[in-house]
C-alpha cells in the first residue's frame, strides 16, 4: 500500500479544536488558540498510511477524531501491532525530538481527523511550556516499562501463553453479573496474532482448545469467558 501524503486540508464545517488532547491539557488557551490556527489540519479515510517506516519526516500528529495503528514488521512479513491511539492522543513525537527517521508505521483505522506541526513548531512549543515537557517525560517513562513488559512476554511466554494474557487483558466482566468475562467486538485472528506476534493459525488453534474446554464462547462478534480462573491458569502455565 502506497503511503498517503496528507495535505489536504480537513472538511468545511469541522471543529478544528485540540482541547481534548491529552499532552496540550497543560498547554494556556491562548497558546492553544494559537497552534489551532497553525496546524496544518488532515482528514483521512481508513487504512490510509499517515507516516511510514523510515520515512524521513518529522511532523507531530495530534488525533482529534478517529483512530490510528502503530505498526512494524518482523522480518520485513509478519506484522506487529505496537499500539492503538484514539481521539486525544498523539504520535510522531520521537523524530520531531531526535531527527532521525520513522521507528514505525502508522495507519488510520477508521477515518480520523488530525492536526500536525512541524518539529520546530513542536519543540518551540516543548520550550514555552515546560509543564508540557514533563508530561511528555512522564509519557516516555511510560511506554519504556510497557515495552519492557512486552519484550518479557515475548521471551519468556509461549505463543499460546501471549493469546491467553492478551484475551485476560481485553476482558471485562459481564454486566449481567453472571460471574463471566467478555471482550465485546472481540478482534479478529489476524488482529490478536499481530498484537501478540504470533500466527495467525495459532489465535485459531488457541482459542478453539479453549472453546472445547468450554472456557470460551462466540456470541456474535463478543467472546464470552465462561472460565476466567481457568484461562489465568492456562496464561501462567
Amino acid at each position: 500500500m502506497q503511503a498517503v501524503r496528507p495535505n489536504h486540508q480537513a472538511e468545511a464545517g469541522v471543529l478544528r479544536s485540540l482541547r481534548n488532547v491529552g499532552l496540550l491539557e497543560v498547554v494556556p488557551r491562548d497558546i492553544l488558540a494559537e497552534i489551532e490556527r497553525s496546524a496544518r489540519w488532515i482528514d483521512l479515510a481508513a487504512n490510509r498510511i499517515v507516516i511510514d517506516r523510515n520515512e524521513a519526516t518529522t511532523d507531530v500528529y495530534f488525533i482529534v477524531r478517529g483512530r490510528v495503528r502503530i505498526v512494524d514488521f518482523l522480518d520485513g512479513r509478519q506484522e506487529v501491532v505496537l499500539a492503538d491511539l484514539g481521539s486525544g492522543d498523539n504520535f510522531g513525537e520521537l523524530s520531531a525530538i531526535d531527527g532521525n527517521r520513522r521507528s514505525a508505521r502508522v495507519m488510520t483505522s477508521e477515518p480520523t481527523l488530525l492536526a500536525a506541526l512541524s518539529a520546530a513548531q513542536f519543540n518551540e512549543l516543548l520550550l514555552r511550556c515546560p509543564e508540557m515537557a514533563t508530561l511528555l517525560l512522564r509519557r516516555f517513562a511510560g511506554l519504556v516499562r510497557a515495552m519492557n513488559g512486552k519484550v518479557t512476554a515475548l521471551s519468556s511466554l509461549t505463543a499460546y501463553q501471549r493469546i491467553y494474557m492478551e484475551l485476560l487483558r481485553l476482558a471485562q466482566p459481564n454486566p449481567q453479573g453472571d460471574g463471566t468475562w467478555v471482550i465485546r467486538s472481540c478482534p479478529n485472528h489476524q488482529d490478536l496474532a499481530s498484537i501478540v506476534g504470533v500466527e495467525r493459525e495459532e489465535v485459531g488453534s488457541a482459542i478453539g482448545e479453549l472453546a472445547r474446554g468450554e472456557i470460551v464462547e462466540r456470541k456474535h462478534k463478543s467472546l464470552i469467558i465462561r472460565d476466567y480462573p481457568r484461562l489465568q491458569l492456562l496464561a501462567s502455565m
